[in-house]
Formats: C-alpha cells, structure tokens, sequence
C-alpha cells in the first residue's frame, strides 16, 4: 500500500532528517546543495551492521534543510563496511515523476558526497534503452517497472564509461567509525511528481536488501532497529543553519561550488544559483532568466529537453525553511522566451505583477533576508545554458558562463515596476536595476 501524507506524517520515523538541501559550509552549509543530515551525533552505541531503511519526508513534515517544496527526500543507514561475502541491494519501481535518483554519502560532514545514480542511468529489470541526453525523461524504464540496483564498496570509477551498469558506488570499506561517522547514507530523492500522482509518485519507498552466507534481511526487520531510532531521535532535535550568504543591496547570483563551500549531502545531478536578498534595500525582488525547455512542458511536450527540472526557491536565511518554489511546471513565459519571477510581501505587490503583465509572482516569506536559489537537474549535455559551466568557474562573471541564461535579479519599487512591468521583461529588469542603484 502507498502511504498517503496524513499516514506519512504519523510514522515516529516520517521525518529522520534535519535536512536534504544544506545551503552552508561544513557546519552552516554553503547554500545550495540537498542535504540528508542523519543527526548521528549523540548515537554512543556503535556503527550499525546491517543498517536501517528509507525514511522519506516532505517540507510538508519537517521543513528544515532548504527543501524543494516540490520534491520528496529519504534516507537509509548502510554499514561503513560489509563482511566477507556480504552485499546490499536496492529493490524499487520507477514512480511517476520527473525525476528521482539515488546518491551515497559518508557521515555527518562536509564533502561527504561519494556517488550519484540518476534515474536516466538506470535499467529497469525489463530492459530498455539508456537515452544520452541525461534531461529528457528516461528511457531505461518506464512508470511501474521494477529495478534492482547493487551497492558496490569503492569509489566510483572516474569515468562513465567505466561505470557497472545499475550499480551505486559507496566508498571504500572503513573500520573507523566516529560519533558523527558511525553509518554511511543512501539518499533518495524524488522531484515534480506527474499530474495526479501522490508525492511519491504512485509507487512504495525502495527497499534494501542485506545478503550473506546466512540468508537475506529486508531493512525493514533490521537488526539495528534500536540504533536507527536513537539516530532518528537525534535528527528530530537538528535543525540546519546557513550563515554562507549575507545579502547587500548589489545583489546577484553567483554559483555554488560544492568543492570549495564543502557542500554536505549534495545532489550530484544538480547545480545552483544563489542570491541574497532583504526587503532593507527593497520591497520588491524582480529575477529575469531565458526560458529552459523541460520535459512535459506545456505546451512543449516533444520538444527536445535542455533540463530536466529547473526551480527558484524562497528560503528563511537562518532557519533554512523553504517559503515557496516557483517550478517549471506553468511558468507564463513572456513573448522574448524569458520568464520573469517577483516576489514582495503581499501589501507591497505591485498591481501590475499578475499573469496579465507576463508576471510569475509569490509572496515573501515571514523574515526579512531570506536566500534565493535557481536549482538546476540534470542539463542536456552540451547545452549553453548548463549551470555546471558557472560552477566550474565561480570567480567567474555569469554572463560569460552562462551567455543570454545567466538570470538577472534586482531590487525595485512598487511605482518603477507598475511604470514598465507592460513594456516586457527587459524593460523592466532595466528600469528596476537604474532605480535600486540611485
């Protein structure tokens, strides 16, 4: 049976983590990167043997970790080494929705990204044909099919092409285990579920499979039941904290490293954008970016994928909770291709910042800073617009990156935005940029 979200929510174990999204560094996290934070801390009793299962939550049960509003995340303990003829398995079927993949990750820290498998990496027990461009909808599988995916203990090799087919690779074997080290992480993450799916997408959380000499345990009947509670436990009290960004009144995007800010629990198939923003230097927020084809775009189904999902996300600055999340999914896109977000408080929006005028608009959040990022999974390769191309190079500008893609973000006022929000999107970002800067 597939939980619903009122079910969900009353599992003790519904809301393991303090976060999938950490926006800081090492113990702030630098903004932009989804983040598991298990909440090891304090687990005095050992590394686990055998490990413990996925527990999935939303924003919806614990909104902390800059989630996307729009996505689901879960989690699952392995052990920091298997005996001799011992293995892991992943046992699922692929749910309706844009995207989900699977990532591994060692302990508690900073850099602890080991390895990412994306659902267009992925072979479905039937079999099928894996389709290059990674940002169209996969072609290994489809709604419904199963898939088996074998955990390997090393590190992933260094190119694709020398990548085991359906197999996620989870670090060396290590017999060290410290207080915020004592397991490694699966992460599971799901994002835009199909028209009239559930938040999982129609389909039940994967399960792992523990096998040796001795037989098979399903995580669920683990052994370690009583460690992965008191892990469980811990990640109830955490919240997680940004202090990577501060905002000023020249504001821009500029890329998130995840090398150089020590990102903990990253999403390897995603790049980021972020900004700082604070209604001190102005009520209202106007961001400015050439339009992303996306698969099941209205009305653009067919069309060749540039990206396979692409968000812009409000969060609180301190206490990393997400406010909203404009998605791909219904965007107005104006005449030029570009797409044209505003966000203020709802008394300070501006009368001409409807769908009418070309305007994607949200309301801000309940503090005054809160940190802006534009997420982006899984680009067509090759593509212009790829924000890997600014991470890569965050010294550099982003118009040199990114070319006509690098979004453009301004402060302005209620009486400038009115004045020129119908001469299109251009217009607009100009006149907002000229008054924010007198």
């Amino acid at each position: 049976m597939i939980p619903t979200r009122p079910d969900l929510r009353m599992r003790p174990a519904a809301a393991l983590l303090s976060g999938f999204l950490t926006l800081g560094t090492a113990l702030a996290a630098s903004p932009a990167q989804a983040q598991l934070l298990p909440g090891l801390l304090g687990d005095l009793s050992g590394a686990v043997t055998v490990g413990c299962p996925f527990r999935v939550y939303t924003a919806e049960q614990k909104n902390t970790g800059f989630l996307d509003e729009n996505a689901t995340y879960g989690v699952a303990q392995i052990p920091l080494s298997l005996p001799a003829g011992a293995s892991i398995r992943i046992e699922g079927r692929f749910p309706q929705v844009r995207y989900f993949s699977m990532g591994s990750y060692d302990g508690a820290q900073g850099g602890n990204f080991i390895d990412a498998l994306p659902d267009a990496r992925i072979m479905s027990i039937n079999g099928g044909v894996l389709d290059p461009n990674v940002a169209e909808l996969p072609t290994g599988g489809t709604p419904g099919d199963s898939y088996r995916l074998s955990l390997r203990y090393q590190n992933p090799p260094n190119t694709p092409a020398q990548r085991l087919p359906n197999v996620l690779y989870v670090g060396t074997p290590d017999n060290s285990p410290l207080l915020t080290r004592v397991a490694r992480q699966i992460g599971y993450r799901i994002y835009l579920p199909n028209p009239g799916a559930n938040f999982l997408g129609n389909q039940p959380v994967p399960r792992l499979i523990y096998s040796d000499r001795d037989g098979e345990i399903n995580f669920d009947n683990t052994p370690d039941a009583r460690k992965c509670a008191r892990i469980e436990a811990v990640s109830e009290l955490s919240q997680t904290v940004n202090l990577g960004i501060l905002p000023n009144r020249n504001i821009k995007f500029e890329p998130i490293s995840r090398t150089a800010d020590k990102i903990a629990y990253p999403n390897g198939d995603s790049n980021y954008l972020r900004a700082g923003a604070s209604l001190l230097f102005g009520k209202i927020v106007v961001v400015r970016a050439k339009r992303m084809v996306a698969p099941l775009l209205p009305p653009l189904v067919g069309a060749t994928a540039e990206a396979r999902y692409l968000s812009l996300c409000q969060y609180e600055t301190i206490k990393s909770a997400v406010v909203s999340c404009f998605t791909d999914r219904g965007l107005i896109v104006q005449p030029d291709d570009y797409v044209v977000y505003v966000m203020s408080p709802t008394q300070n929006r501006p009368s001409k910042a409807i769908p009418t005028f070309g305007i994607n608009w949200k309301p801000w959040g309940d503090t005054t800073a809160q940190l802006l990022v534009l997420r982006q999974i899984l680009a067509k390769p090759g593509f212009a617009g790829d924000y890997a191309r600014a991470v890569a190079r965050p010294s550099t500008a982003l118009t040199t990156t990114l070319g006509a893609y690098a979004p453009q973000i301004s402060y302005c006022d209620a009486t400038t935005f009115n004045a020129y929000a119908a001469s299109g999107g251009a217009a607009l970002m100009a006149a907002c940029q000229q008054a924010s800067a007198r």
